[in-house]
């Protein structure tokens, strides 16, 4: 049963919800924030009459989708690694956080990293890792926990590294970005579960946006020296939300599985990914 708010009192739940998002944070990211807090919403988050109506084709072959004024890529080049670390290192840096260990340089072939253009310029970045028997990060804090999923025969994903300039960061550059990283885990590589080491106090964004679950107790990262919890992700949640929501905007759904392309638009983003020689896109 839906209960109609006062005028006054939608503006404060919209508030609310603008302010939880701008503050994403957690050991291994830095939080998407706005410049404008007090901007009302439709200016911050524009409403996606079709978000599958872009162009197709790009001279860039490191770019996987172009999308309402913005583009997401595959990370497979020095200079674009020195520009995401970059990103990364000053967005940690702006929290207080450590960041010697917080770089994309490597080239581990079960790791990618994804970029958020905007006129050409690095707006954000996130790096998917793969689960092949060399462990993950968060390994480091939740090996016993991590091993209960491994020893149900699920393949695990790990998500870390995300950043954004805090004057253009959005919820749907933020869903796009996940999007391609669910397309490699879940399509490319079968992955079963997603987990994320997060500050506890934004853990409630990842759970009521995205469905992540808490599976790992409070403990402190020592990569950025900093309180995180483990959050689990399966693929049957997410395979269940893109069927139900995906580019089918509503204000009225708390969720950002909207945002993330209709199947259809999946459908073309993964048959250009399979396009991509595997020694270009195992890169990050």
């Amino acid at each position: 049963m839906q209960i109609a708010l006062h005028p006054m009192q939608a503006v404060a739940k919209n508030t609310r919800l603008a302010n939880l998002v701008s503050n994403i944070l957690y050991p291994d990211s830095c939080s998407p924030s706005y410049t404008n807090p007090q901007a009302p919403l439709q200016q911050q988050y524009k409403s996606v009459k079709n978000p599958d109506k872009t162009p197709q084709h790009t001279a860039d072959p490191s770019c996987l989708l172009q999308r309402n004024g913005y583009s997401i890529h595959l990370v497979n080049s020095l200079k674009q690694r020195i520009k995401a670390s970059t990103l990364i290192k000053r967005m940690y840096a702006s929290r207080g956080y450590q960041t010697e260990q917080t770089s994309v340089f490597g080239t581990k072939p079960n790791q990618y990293t994804f970029e958020a253009r905007q006129s050409g310029r690095l707006i954000g970045t996130l790096t998917l890792t793969i689960d092949t028997g060399k462990g993950l990060l968060a390994d480091t804090l939740y090996k016993t926990e991590l091993d209960q999923f491994r020893q149900q025969g699920r393949t695990l994903c790990e998500v870390s590294k995300l950043a954004f300039n805090p004057e253009t960061s959005s919820k749907e550059i933020f869903a796009s970005l996940f999007h391609m990283a669910y397309i490699f885990a879940r399509r490319v590589h079968g992955a079963d579960d997603a987990f994320i080491e997060i500050n506890p106090r934004h853990a409630v964004f990842y759970k009521r946006m995205l469905g992540f679950k808490q599976t790992g107790e409070q403990r402190t990262c020592p990569r950025v020296d900093a309180p995180a919890v483990l959050l689990q992700l399966s693929k049957e949640y997410i395979d269940t939300q893109i069927t139900m929501l995906a580019g089918r905007f509503d204000d009225k759904v708390c969720s950002i599985y909207p945002y993330f392309l209709s199947k259809s638009g999946e459908e073309q983003v993964f048959s250009a990914v399979q396009q991509i020689k595997p020694d270009t896109r195992l890169m990050a």
